[in-house]
């Protein structure tokens, strides 16, 4: 083959390469890094949410359509990769997943910060998870404030 043909070809993959890399890095500084290793919707059986400001109960989820919300809710809980969380901060909500093989997976978070495997992030929008969280699954125990 013409080696002047692999040369342009490679020069242009790595182009298109460097420009993709570009385009995710400015993406993920403007937007924030989702989660990784949520659980997909079909492998949870059950959600069980505790938010002690708002209900002294803990609330149990087994509604197929009520699963997928609380599934789908972490992808409000995007972070900055490069901000630091609030180390004093303490978690106001905790959503828990018991999945089908018997495991349990958990995220916390508060206004500001997002605790998941271990670690605090600093939220990339700031109250967009506990609004959403509040109004699907605790709107009930709001009013009776």
């Amino acid at each position: 083959m013409n080696t002047r043909l692999l040369k342009k070809t490679g020069g242009f993959l790595l182009t298109v390469l460097a420009s993709t890399i570009l385009i995710v890095l400015i993406h993920l500084l403007t937007s924030g890094m989702y989660l990784l290793g949520v659980p997909k919707a079909q492998e949870v059986q059950a959600v069980t949410l505790s938010y002690p400001q708002v209900s002294e109960a803990v609330k149990e989820v087994n509604d197929r359509e009520k699963i997928e919300q609380a599934v789908k809710l972490t992808g409000f809980l995007k972070y900055s990769l490069f901000q630091e969380a609030d180390p004093g901060g303490e978690p106001l909500i905790t959503m828990t997943y018991r999945l089908a093989d018997g495991r349990t997976v958990s995220v916390s978070a508060n206004r500001e910060t997002v605790w998941w495997k271990g670690k605090a992030r600093a939220l990339k929008k700031p109250d967009m998870f506990l609004n959403l969280a509040q109004g699907i699954f605790f709107l009930e125990d709001l009013a009776q404030e």
